[in-house]
């Protein structure tokens, strides 16, 4: 993620005083870079847009299934341009120097997750996994180098696609509109979907969005307005979702930011606490959260940790007793479904106490529900140790000293907190929507940095 300031930057004619000081600040240490051909451009933008958007009117899975394979028409798009750009000449390979970190720990982390596909407890389970993280890197790479000469404004891509998301969802929640069949829900609040899939799936997504239009709202000028209506609006949705780990990322975030934003230590003081008092409130004033914090004392008073940890108990400790068997490699990318039901026998038997009357949830976890857990259970420790090292260089863009706060600045810092805080109880890494969006926001950051 760093870059030297070194490389001369020829300013385009029509480019504003401002483009041409965030082309400056982002020339190669290798030499001039070469912007992608515009039909890379457009394929990266156009998955933006439309990725949260598809669904499907048939089929089991209306949501989450057509999205995989949007993702993997988008790679296929965008490998057959780089491809043919680079035959005619319109476009050189992509020069980008492994002196730059974000990028030798990218290819880190698909060399590692190679190696525990190949040591995987089960190799055919593993390769779809292993070639969603090459997707993603691909997508990532290309999109950091596109954003390099896209004006700034391309980072908010992400917003409108949520916003529209989050419509539909507040229609469902009010009982206006809902453009789907969900008379086979079990319970009523399941039947909010948005293009998602569930209250939680909406939930995750929305949190990236809100992030990135507020640090928008924030920073820029142009558009000032529509950026912060769309940031309100997305939080708003946010809390209608009721779910807890995406409402404690923005809770915990946002305040996190505007600390930032007025750059001094003793705000991001203020706003440390300010989120730990808003998270308090939060959940004393806001009628579902503060009836969740009765049903968990409860819980808490019979010592009925599955309820206490809304029946995700028995995934946590399968996927921590993986990491302890397995703890270089782990069970291989999406091994912990494939293993999870024998992990569940074996610690049923030997923690009864800890599931009540009724034991543990009957279902069979395809995820932790807990992407810091599951990382390590499937990467080990290794890959867990890359994951973190991946956020804290991210987060890094947020100590770079400014004259003004620039958005990588603003961005970079909320951006981690609020995933590393959804990643606690959720799993916006298995949803491709919300991966996906935290991706592209992620990109800004690396993109726009200045040292």
């Amino acid at each position: 993620m760093e870059h030297a300031n070194t490389a001369k930057v020829v300013r385009p004619r029509g480019r504003s005083v401002a483009e041409e000081d965030a082309a400056a600040q982002v020339g190669a240490a290798a030499g001039e870079r070469v912007g992608p051909w515009p039909p890379v451009a457009a394929i990266v933008i156009a998955g933006g847009l439309l990725i949260p958007l598809v669904v499907s009117v048939a089929g089991e899975d209306p949501f989450r299934f057509p999205k995989d394979l949007a993702l993997r028409a988008e790679v296929i798009l965008l490998g057959g341009a780089l491809l043919l750009g680079w035959i005619f000449g319109r476009l050189e390979p992509l020069r980008v120097s492994l002196r730059e970190r974000w990028l030798a720990l990218t290819l880190l982390l698909c060399a590692w997750t190679a190696v525990c596909a190949l040591t995987s407890m089960n190799r055919l389970v593993s390769v779809a996994p292993a070639i969603r993280v090459l997707e993603f890197a691909l997508l990532f790479v290309v999109t950091v180098v596109s954003m390099r000469t896209l004006p700034l404004w391309i980072a908010g891509v992400i917003v409108p696609p949520a916003v529209i998301n989050a419509a539909v969802y507040v229609l469902q929640e009010l009982e206006l509109w809902t453009p789907f069949d969900t008379s086979g829900a079990p319970e009523k609040h399941l039947t909010r979907t948005a293009l998602m899939g569930n209250p939680n799936y909406v939930g995750s997504y929305l949190v990236a969005p809100a992030v990135v239009a507020l640090a928008l709202a924030l920073t820029q000028r142009r558009g000032r307005v529509a950026w912060a209506a769309a940031a309100a609006f997305l939080v708003v949705a946010t809390f209608m979702t009721h779910t807890v780990g995406a409402i404690g990322a923005l809770v915990v975030a946002l305040p996190v930011m505007i600390a930032l934003r007025l750059r001094s230590a003793r705000t991001i003081a203020i706003g440390v606490v300010a989120a730990m008092i808003a998270a308090g409130a939060a959940f004393v004033v806001y009628p579902p959260l503060h009836e969740r914090v009765n049903v968990m004392r409860d819980a808490l008073k019979r010592r009925d940790f599955e309820t206490l940890s809304a029946a995700r108990a028995m995934p946590f400790l399968a996927a921590a007793e993986m990491v302890r068997d397995h703890p270089l490699t782990g069970v291989g990318p999406g091994g912990f479904a494939y293993n999870y039901f024998e992990y569940k026998l074996r610690i049923q038997e030997r923690h009864r106490s800890m599931f009540g009357f009724g034991g543990a949830a009957p279902d069979n976890f395809g995820e932790v529900h807990n992407d810091h857990l599951q990382v390590a259970s499937e990467t080990g420790l290794p890959g867990y140790a890359l994951f973190a090292a991946a956020l804290v260089l991210l987060a890094s863009a947020s100590w770079q000293r400014e004259r003004a706060p620039s958005l990588a600045r603003v961005l970079a810092l909320p951006l981690v907190v609020s995933f590393a805080v959804l990643a606690l109880s959720q799993f916006p890494l298995e949803l491709v929507a919300a991966t996906h969006a935290y991706l592209w926001a992620a990109a800004a950051v690396v993109a726009r940095r200045t040292s």
